[in-house]
């Protein structure tokens, strides 16, 4: 009998996991929707609302790019307090991690035990936690992800083309990935295909149309492309009009060690790419390498 009622509250638990992480069709992942959903449950319990910081953001964004890769559920480390959610398929929204983050209550020791309160309100049994846990935490925290966008895909492609010509490597830079990822946050609005304003870094753009998931690869490779007009035994290019030879010479710059890329899907459904390099090539009269 003990054995038949451990059964059925695994069986609820996991029934009821499956009812959580369930995500909606369309998903809602504004700035403003996360600072609502956040001042919604403030307000619950009569905190104060907080607002959006851009700086906090683009370390957020700039980390969740780094993750894209293998989407483990693994803190930064940085220097801000931090909520993180994973989840396989689905277009899961800002109501889908803060709504877990609701559930959470923290446990015995600070340990972080998932709990859904209408359920377990009257029960409190370490065995049917425990297995409301384990159930919940088995349908978020394995997840996989298909886009090509992490910050190793950015290096990689970048290094390939380096070791091409016999350049040596770029590393990743976490700050200059942040002010990538601010200015790609800041074309959010429009898709521009529209250099930043006074960099202090060096800066290749691209904007792909609604309709595809245009990734790391398709940014580079199109940049890459151009080295069929760089000339390098005389530091020319004999690109077409419109087109030019300085997004790849700026890609195998000798002298840029340090890259940061950042991505967005604008609101036109179209993606804007920008990957920034420091420190900055494509001098006039210089070579590349």
């Amino acid at each position: 009998m003990a054995h038949s009622w451990k059964v059925a509250w695994f069986a609820l638990a996991f029934a009821l996991a499956a009812a959580v992480v369930t995500p909606p069709c369309a998903a809602q992942n504004s700035a403003q929707d996360f600072v609502d959903l956040h001042n919604a449950a403030r307000a619950d319990v009569g905190v104060g609302p907080v607002s959006w910081d851009d700086n906090v953001a683009a370390y957020a964004k700039n980390y969740a790019a780094q993750r894209q890769g293998d989407c483990a559920l693994v803190h930064s480390g940085g220097p801000y307090g931090e909520n993180i959610m994973g989840g396989a398929g689905g277009d899961w929204s800002a109501s889908d991690a803060v709504g877990l983050w609701q559930q959470l209550v923290l446990g015995p020791g600070g340990a972080d035990v998932l709990a859904l309160h209408a359920a377990m309100k009257y029960y409190s049994s370490k065995l049917a936690w425990f297995a409301l846990a384990f159930a919940m935490a088995a349908a978020v925290v394995f997840p996989s992800c298909a886009a090509q966008n992490s910050a190793q895909d950015f290096v990689n492609l970048h290094n390939t083309a380096r070791a091409d010509v016999g350049v040596g490597p770029v590393s990743w830079d976490n700050n200059v990935a942040a002010y990538a990822q601010n200015y790609a946050a800041q074309r959010q609005g429009d898709c521009a295909l529209k250099h930043s304003s006074n960099s202090p870094y060096g800066e290749n753009i691209f904007v792909g149309g609604a309709g595809k998931a245009w990734s790391a690869s398709d940014a580079v490779g199109l940049w890459v492309a151009e080295k069929q007009y760089y000339h390098h035994d005389t530091n020319s290019c004999s690109a077409p009009a419109g087109q030019s030879c300085g997004h790849y010479t700026q890609v195998v710059w000798r002298k840029s060690t340090a890259i940061g890329c950042g991505r967005v899907v604008c609101s036109n459904g179209g993606v804007f790419i920008i990957c920034s390099y420091n420190p900055p090539g494509n001098f006039v009269g210089q070579s590349p390498y």
